[in-house]
């Protein structure tokens, strides 16, 4: 009997513990919980930290009045036998099932101002041409659609030997190229590095993000022209927005183009973050992010600005027309006074002379 005196009493105690502990809190509501606490955390109550979800729309626009050019774009689609019926698709132009880089905006803004968008997928099946005469082995697939390109856009890491000598024989014959890359990709594959050494550019580990200020999330960074930026990529651009951006730099004597905003940290070190995320040497740009080119994302900030600088950044190379066939046109003497003719017979007149 004093077992069960002792536990009614252990109950009533504990009930008033309770009681007692709802009460300070705030009162017991009908269902018997307390209404939950006000949100002490500044994070989420100072309205400046709140990103804007309704940007608007995106407008790109080009400057560059220059005749019709081909653009290629080698999205990064590993070969898997025959290409997609429509190569657009995997711009985004076609079915979600398909699209492996959306980049409509620029690719839009291309075609609208009378230029081509060409895709390169690797077809495993097609393999290089046979050696020429000379013995000289023939371009890969990917060398004969730089032939006939004036621009290249892409999104791989992984060349072979072949194609890194042909990608750097289009840079020295005027062609432009963009190169977008993303955290970790440089780990990826292991020709991410031999490509940065042929175009002269550098990726560092790690992702950039910003826990002060930033577009929806932390890792969604700011980034805003450098002090001695290249005018013709930064115009219109007071801050870009990248998603998830690697810090990028050239080897050359390139130019810094965007840098992120203070209070953006490197994830690797958690230091302040001072390296570019966009850069030019010479006739290639490099950007450390890869998904701002997408409609959702160019619509943010001033990515619209940003993607009609790049798109006038491709069509205003010295590359050479390419001749007929897909050849680079010759650039010396041609027709009967040409190196390949023999001299012409000297007339009577001459020989009298």
């Amino acid at each position: 009997m004093s077992q069960l005196r002792t536990l009614a009493a252990v109950f009533v105690v504990t009930v008033a513990a309770i009681t007692g502990g709802a009460a300070l809190t705030g009162y017991a509501t009908a269902d018997g919980a307390a209404p939950a606490p006000e949100i002490q955390n500044d994070h989420y109550l100072d309205e400046d930290l709140v990103a804007n979800g309704t940007p608007g729309q995106a407008t790109v626009e080009m400057e560059a009045a220059t005749r019709s050019q081909t653009v290629l774009v080698d999205p990064g689609v590993e070969p898997q036998g025959a290409a997609p019926v429509s190569p657009l698709a995997l711009l985004g132009l076609g079915s979600p099932s398909v699209a492996d880089r959306d980049i409509r905006p620029l690719a839009n803004a291309l075609i609208q101002n009378g230029h081509d968008v060409g895709v390169y997928v690797p077809d495993p099946d097609q393999q290089r041409r046979p050696a020429a005469p000379g013995g000289e082995q023939g371009p890969t697939q990917l060398g004969e659609r730089l032939a006939g390109a004036d621009a290249f856009v892409t999104f791989r890491t992984d060349y072979d030997e072949a194609q890194l000598d042909e990608i750097e024989s289009f840079v020295d014959s005027g062609g432009h190229v963009i190169v977008a890359t993303e955290p970790g990709a440089a780990f990826d594959q292991p020709g991410a590095a031999a490509l940065d050494a042929t175009l002269g550019v550098t990726t560092e580990p790690g992702y950039v993000y910003n826990m002060e200020e930033n577009d929806l999330n932390y890792q969604r960074v700011y980034a805003e022209p450098a002090g001695d930026s290249d005018a013709a990529l930064t115009e219109g651009v007071d801050r870009a927005v990248l998603p998830s951006a690697t810090p990028v730099g050239t080897t050359d004597a390139g130019s810094d183009v965007l840098r992120p905003i203070e209070g953006s940290e490197l994830s690797t070190t958690r230091a302040s973050a001072e390296a570019p995320l966009l850069v030019r040497s010479d006739g290639v740009v490099m950007v450390g992010d890869s998904d701002f080119l997408s409609p959702e994302n160019a619509a943010r900030a001033d990515n619209d600005a940003l993607i009609g600088n790049l798109a006038d950044f491709l069509v205003t190379n010295d590359r050479t027309p390419p001749g007929p066939g897909g050849q680079q046109a010759p650039t010396g003497p041609t027709g009967p006074t040409g190196p390949d003719q023999p001299p012409a017979e000297p007339s009577e007149n001459e020989t009298a002379g």
